[in-house]
C-alpha cells in the first residue's frame, strides 16, 4: 500500500494498470459520452428542427467544466508529479494524432450541418448537429488516445 504513494516510480511499477494520461482519457470519454447522450436525448425530445434546448445546453456546459476541474484536482492530489509533468515524445505524438482524428470527426458533423443550412435555412438543425458533433469529436479524441496508448 505504501509503495503506491512512491511517486518516483513509473506508473506500471506503482501497481497502476495505465499511465496518468490514459486515466484522463478514460474519464474524459465517460464524461463526454454521458453529457453528449444527455444532450442527444434532450434534442430528440424536442426534435432536430426544434429550437435549441437552452437548459440542457447550459447544464451540459457546466457538467463538462465541473468534470474537468474535478479531474484535474484529483490528479493533482493523487499524482502530483505525473500530472504536472510535460508529455514525453510518445505522448505528444499520441495526442497530436488523436486531435487530428477528432478534428476530422468534428468536420464530418459540421460540413453536412452547414450544407443543410445553406440548402434549407434551418439554423436549429445546424446548431443541434454541431453541438452533437462537439461531443462526438471529444469521444473520438479521447477514445483514440486510449487506443493509441494501448498499442
Amino acid at each position: 500500500m505504501l509503495k503506491m504513494f512512491d511517486y518516483n516510480l513509473p506508473p506500471r511499477t506503482l501497481g497502476l494498470p495505465m499511465a496518468v494520461r490514459e486515466i484522463v482519457a478514460w474519464v474524459m470519454v465517460a464524461l463526454f459520452g454521458v453529457v453528449g447522450a444527455f444532450c442527444l436525448v434532450s434534442i430528440l425530445d424536442a426534435g432536430f428542427a426544434g429550437p435549441p434546448q437552452e437548459a440542457a445546453i447550459i447544464a451540459a456546459g457546466i457538467a463538462v467544466v465541473v468534470g474537468v476541474v474535478v479531474l484535474e484536482v484529483a490528479l493533482a492530489i493523487f499524482f502530483p508529479r505525473q500530472s504536472g509533468a510535460p508529455p514525453d515524445e510518445r505522448e505528444r505524438l499520441i495526442v497530436a494524432r488523436a486531435g487530428h482524428w477528432a478534428g476530422l470527426a468534428f468536420l464530418f458533423g459540421v460540413l453536412p450541418a452547414l450544407g443543410h443550412y445553406v440548402a434549407n435555412g434551418n439554423g436549429n438543425i445546424m446548431f443541434n448537429v454541431i453541438l452533437l458533433s462537439l461531443f462526438v469529436s471529444g469521444v473520438a479524441e479521447y477514445g483514440s488516445q486510449i487506443i493509441l496508448f494501448r498499442r
